[in-house]
């Protein structure tokens, strides 16, 4: 493999970890799916055209790691992980209620930082969490514009990495800041939550940072 190919790990063979695998794999890097159990992972992958198996077999060789697995799964899923010091660990969970209508966790905490706390020795960026899996996994128009994918995290190369990521599934990174930006990121997923399925807007929404051409960073 050439120096800027990676190994992508998803983690979590649902609807979110599926279509980031499926969009992923039609760049030039390296795919795995990874479930609790070999088989699961194998047959979820099959599908899709990518390897997979047990996640915790292929820690080793990830360069970056995507949790698409329910956050009450969280902590269970990295300690299943093991080892995964130095590791970019992009964290794509929202604190959902069971009906996901409300947020568990917000205002002075969030996922994201939960996720730094118990993997304190690897880089977490938070993204893909306000984005729709029918977003991702489809090739929908907008348009002109392309969807936004909003990234959070303390190290700024991890944060580039995965912007790069996004930019070659032909989405826009928006840099939003440090991970305590985690917690304003999980309530915009809410909110386009409510939008789809209260409101009835359905699942090919997605939210969007506009600037104005020419326009110039200022005062607020």
């Amino acid at each position: 493999m050439s120096a800027s190919t990676l190994t992508l790990l998803i983690v979590g063979t649902g609807t979110v970890g599926s279509a980031l695998a499926k969009r992923f794999a039609k760049t030039s890097h390296q795919v795995l799916l990874g479930s609790r159990d070999d088989k699961t992972g194998q047959l979820a992958a099959e599908a899709l055209g990518v390897r997979g198996g047990a996640a915790t077999s292929f820690v080793a060789e990830a360069d970056v790691i995507f949790l698409a697995v329910p956050f009450v799964n969280l902590t269970e899923t990295l300690d299943r992980l093991g080892n995964i010091d130095g590791k970019i660990i992009v964290d794509c969970t929202n604190p959902l209620t069971s009906d996901y209508m409300h947020l568990t966790i917000g205002h002075s905490d969030s996922a994201g930082e939960t996720c730094q706390r118990l993997a304190p020795r690897a880089n977490v960026v938070k993204a893909f969490n306000a984005i729709f899996a029918a977003v991702v996994s489809a090739e929908l128009s907008y348009g002109d514009i392309v969807p936004q994918v909003f990234l959070a995290g303390n190290d700024a190369e991890s944060k580039n990495r995965v912007a790069g990521l996004v930019r070659e599934i032909g989405y826009d990174a928006v840099d939003t800041g440090g991970i305590e930006c985690a917690r304003y990121l999980e309530p915009l997923a809410e909110l386009i939550i409510q939008l789809a399925y209260t409101q009835g807007q359905g699942t090919v929404i997605t939210p969007l940072i506009l600037k104005a051409s020419g326009a110039t960073s200022g005062n607020h």
